[in-house]
């Protein structure tokens, strides 16, 4: 599975089949998500959205089950954050 999208370093080992907090990734990184898809090394690379965390959950989670030799990535649009709180989302002490 190519799918890639971030999870918070303090964040518990979610259980096989949960499904992911799509509110808590909105409320801690941003409303607007992004889904980036890259098929190939030539560059064949494409971006979609914004979109909500649910609709781009979806999409990506869609994409990776039809083509799973792709990359697929969740990425937050904007986040209203300096870079040092951003960091503290992502790294543990």
């Amino acid at each position: 599975m190519a799918l890639i999208y971030p999870v918070q370093s303090d964040a518990p080992e979610p259980d096989d089949d949960a499904e992911p907090v799509f509110a808590e990734l909105a409320a801690d990184l941003s409303d607007q998500w992004l889904v980036e898809v890259a098929v190939g090394e030539e560059g064949d690379d494409a971006c979609f959205g914004p979109v909500a965390a649910r609709l781009a959950w979806d999409l990506a989670v869609e994409l990776d089950d039809k083509r799973p030799d792709w990359t697929v990535s969740i990425v937050p649009l904007y986040v209203a954050e300096p870079a040092d709180v951003i960091i503290e989302l992502f790294e543990a002490d």
